[in-house]
């Protein structure tokens, strides 16, 4: 992560400033480890009831589902005790993490010219930075991405921005775009500092009065320049067509770390599952209803899983609007749309999750993020061409 962009761990919080002074906590909500919580529960208790009880092959019960003969013809390589223990960690480490990230926070107090910042790490040290808001450099807006499940989702976030990652101050984060601009405007007037965003090209600082205008006004007054070259070479990851009413612009690139990570970790699935085939076996015979349930759940979280990671990025530019749709295997969804009169900025955006970029196409209340498994130079030609078309 950059060093310049803390984690924050809310994915809803705002700093309301409704009168001189104001104070706000940044804390893991329980909506997002319950979950994983719950999760690493099921697996604590499945390795313990394993490794304690376990099926007794001597019982007449079980020995009407499986023989003694079998029972005794099975030579597992590994011994059944392994995964059991193995369970119990996975499941106490998901535990404790959930644990370990609510106890941390941060605590944020503005008393109209100072501000307090308050640390507290999960093994309860504490530490206090106070700085004075002429201090900050600006209000800035960014876009950060993370992952839920085999999921990446986006949050939105406006601070006070310091050099001192230790002392940047959340204002606003969300995992919805409606409105987050105007939030960014709001706040720079209130703190009568410039709004700043992470580019490509570094940090940059943009003129409160000139946040109103759309990328068509600011072309009008020589602010926002068409530097596309239609005769410059169409970048390797992306493919352009041109139909009867509209561009189509397509990411060819669907792999990245994370895709790989995702495929990793369903193999690994799909080799614990083979693995406990033999109580598999067991649980579909004494227990039919919950063992076609839960095969069920699985099959569609696979099949769903296979079906994001195969997904790719589209951009269809009409007559008077973008449309930014999601292609799936055999079908396409329309992810979100903007008039080309409301875009107020298109720029090359940093990911500080990751330290790669994207193409955010921003308006009043909409935000669009666009290929984020491209490369710099690839996204600056997007940039160049989408500027071109809005402003042509």
């Amino acid at each position: 992560m950059s060093t310049n962009a803390p984690d924050f761990y809310s994915h809803k919080y705002e700093l309301k400033l409704n009168g001189k002074t104001a104070k706000a906590s940044d804390r893991t909500s329980w909506r997002f480890l319950l979950p994983g919580i719950v999760f690493g529960s099921l697996l604590l208790l499945l390795g313990i009831c394993e490794l304690f009880i376990g099926l007794d092959y001597t019982n007449p019960n079980v020995a009407q589902i499986i023989p003694l003969e079998e029972h005794v013809a099975i030579d597992p390589l590994i011994t059944p005790v392994f995964f059991d223990i193995v369970f119990m960690i996975v499941g106490l480490g998901m535990i404790a993490a959930g644990v370990f990230s609510y106890l941390q926070y941060r605590k944020y107090i503005y008393d109209g010219k100072r501000v307090y910042i308050g640390l507290r790490s999960a093994l309860g040290n504490k530490k206090i930075f106070e700085e004075n808001i002429k201090n900050y450099q600006g209000v800035r807006f960014r876009i950060e991405f993370y992952q839920c499940g085999f999921i990446t989702a986006n949050k939105y976030i406006i601070e006070l921005y310091h050099k001192d990652p230790n002392k940047i101050v959340p204002l606003y984060i969300s995992t919805s775009p409606q409105g987050v601009r105007k939030k960014w405007k709001d706040y720079a007037r209130y703190f009568k500092l410039p709004a700043v965003v992470n580019t490509d090209e570094g940090l940059i600082k943009r003129d409160l009065k000139n946040l109103n205008k759309s990328i068509q006004e600011m072309s009008k007054l020589g602010f926002v320049v068409d530097e596309y070259d239609s005769y410059e070479p169409l970048p390797n990851s992306i493919k352009y067509v041109r139909r009867r009413d509209k561009i189509v612009i397509k990411c060819k690139r669907i792999w990245d770390v994370y895709n790989l990570l995702a495929w990793f970790a369903i193999v690994m699935a799909s080799g614990l599952i083979f693995i406990m085939l033999p109580k598999i076996n067991v649980l579909r015979q004494s227990a039919p209803l919950l063992f076609y349930s839960v095969a069920t759940i699985v099959a569609l979280a696979i099949v769903m899983a296979i079906f994001i990671l195969f997904r790719r990025e589209k951009l269809v530019l009409k007559k008077n609007k973008i449309v930014n749709t999601h292609k799936y295997m055999f079908f396409s969804t329309k992810h979100d749309e903007m008039m080309k009169n409301d875009i107020e900025a298109i720029e090359v955006s940093e990911n500080p999750a990751t330290g790669r970029f994207f193409v955010s196409i921003i308006s009043e209340d909409k935000t669009i993020a666009f290929g984020k498994k491209l490369c710099v130079d690839e996204l600056r030609w997007i940039k160049r061409f989408l500027i071109h078309e809005v402003i042509k």
